[in-house]
């Protein structure tokens, strides 16, 4: 009997449940269930779980944030794209306890010619630059909340929206 590679095998859909078969190295037959419980056994099932939210900004100068658990790590975002208003911000990041800073690295930028929403600040526990050891200590009450200051100069309401991925 040949040898079927991993990426020759079936795609199974629906209830997946089951029993397979297995010729090993010897040549003898084994079987063994599979479940979905079996295969992530010891792990979340929830290995990444996106969360994503939005915020409404009314006209003119707006303070919005969220909180994530301490003692985490996470990839993060704010993406706010309207007519002639554009602001981005990322950041990946990994928090101890909520009362100390944030080692990650973060980026900001807003569409500067349009001016209809302007990233006017960006959270301030992040610390850390690239290839070195920080020992920073700006004080911080709650480094698991991350605040951003936006300014909705549109005339109307707006939605931006923010989201993040917890990767630890």
């Amino acid at each position: 009997m040949a040898n079927t590679k991993i990426s020759a095998l079936p795609t199974f859909t629906g209830n997946t449940n089951g029993t397979f078969i297995v010729i090993n190295n010897s040549g003898n037959t084994e079987s063994f269930k599979v479940s979905k419980e079996t295969l992530f056994s010891g792990y979340s099932t929830n290995v990444v779980s996106p969360v994503s939210g939005s915020w409404t900004l009314s006209a003119g100068t707006n303070t919005v944030s969220f909180t994530v658990t301490a003692g985490e790590s996470y990839v993060m975002w704010v993406n706010g794209n309207i007519p002639n208003g554009i602001v981005n911000w990322n950041a990946t990041v990994t928090l101890s306890n909520s009362n100390v800073p944030v080692i990650g690295v973060q980026y900001g930028w807003y569409y500067l010619a349009g001016n209809a929403l302007a990233l006017t600040s960006i959270p301030s526990q992040i610390v850390g630059t690239a290839g070195t050891i920080s020992t920073s200590a700006p004080t911080v009450l709650n480094s698991n909340t991350f605040t951003f200051g936006i300014t909705n100069n549109s005339g109307s309401s707006q939605i931006i929206y923010y989201g993040y991925v917890k990767i630890s």
